[in-house]
């Protein structure tokens, strides 16, 4: 389709051309030939032009600069003499005449005015045009290549973040789950039940670059339903999450590892806590805010973990939405608070 439409401006652009020197002419009475003498002189323009861009120009811009310098000089050269042999030859004594052209058979300054100079200017005009098309061209066609082999390079990177996130996820998902069955076994069903939910939607959502805003609320709905299962009476959890459609699209897991550190961290069994998570969409942007109490760290395995999840996180936050959010990350020694604000 594009090989068709650059024939057809290619087409239009020297019909253009061809158009205006019979404008110029209109006044002038018109002998036999003279259309066909300017429709020659266009074809050889056209085709010293293609030339150019298409067999010449290339060889500079894929490094093939020897063969470059060689034939570009012949080719001009070869532009000029048809150009000349054209000019010589073609017109006719009435259309010289008519055109106040000089009679070859006579030379002088005159026939170097009227026929070398013209042929020698109007080359490196077109020579010059088509090297300068044929170099935007290759200009653009590389940053476009850059351009995708960046989307690339990243789509790949983010993809590793994920796939970094989910296992990390999962884990602590199943270790919840196994310490809720010591505690509780009537709610194991109910926990295995969402957290069957949350696996469909690591398996079929989270390979995609982004996706609907509300399967992603929902899969964070989901995992406080999880987390509400085995938290103990001294535990006041206070959640405001958004429902409906906000035809708006979000990176999957993007919001989950700020809850997940919030349940990790802030829970204790000695004395009375708070968590305190609160998702807005706000026109064009989501604010997730998460408080939570601090306690000291279990273990230093438990930091490494936290770690993981929320380093991977920043650098798709980075990455994703690069200039489109703002995290900020506030710890007094008492309280642990985290406010995102990303621009959908």
């Amino acid at each position: 389709m594009r090989f068709y439409y650059t024939i057809f401006i290619q087409i239009a652009v020297w019909m253009v051309i061809m158009s205006i020197p019979v404008y110029l002419l209109d006044s002038v009475e018109k002998p036999p030939g003279l259309i066909w003498m300017i429709f020659s002189r266009i074809v050889l323009l056209a085709t010293f032009f293609n030339l150019v861009y298409y067999a010449i120009s290339p060889l500079y811009f894929s490094g093939k600069k020897r063969a470059f310098y060689w034939l570009a000089p012949l080719l001009y050269a070869g532009y000029v003499a048809l150009s000349v042999i054209s000019d010589l030859y073609i017109p006719s004594a009435q259309i010289r005449e008519a055109l106040a052209l000089p009679n070859p058979e006579f030379g002088g300054d005159k026939m170097f005015d009227f026929t070398y100079l013209p042929s020698i200017l109007s080359g490196l005009l077109i020579f010059g045009i088509a090297s300068a098309l044929r170099g935007f061209s290759e200009f653009e066609k590389k940053k476009k290549d850059e351009d995708n082999a960046n989307r690339r390079r990243l789509e790949a990177e983010l993809a590793l973040l994920k796939s970094q996130i989910n296992p990390h996820f999962l884990l602590n998902s199943l270790n919840n789950i196994y310490a809720l069955s010591l505690t509780d076994t009537e709610k194991v069903p109910l926990a295995l039940l969402k957290l069957s939910d949350m696996v469909r939607y690591i398996l079929y959502e989270c390979n995609k670059p982004k996706i609907e805003l509300e399967k992603d609320l929902e899969f964070v709905h989901n995992f406080i339903a999880l987390q509400q299962l085995r938290l103990p009476k001294n535990v006041m959890l206070l959640v405001d999450l958004p429902t409906g459609n906000f035809a708006r699209e979000i990176e999957p897991m993007i919001l989950i590892p700020f809850i997940e550190n919030a349940f990790k961290h802030g829970l204790t069994t000695k004395y009375p806590c708070v968590i305190f998570i609160s998702i807005k969409i706000e026109a064009n942007r989501l604010v997730l805010e998460v408080e939570n109490d601090i306690f000291p760290q279990k273990t230093e395995e438990n930091r490494t973990e936290s770690g993981i999840g929320l380093a991977n996180t920043r650098q798709r936050l980075e990455r994703g939405y690069t200039g489109k959010y703002l995290l900020d990350i506030k710890n007094n020694g008492k309280k642990h608070r985290v406010e995102l604000i990303i621009y959908l």
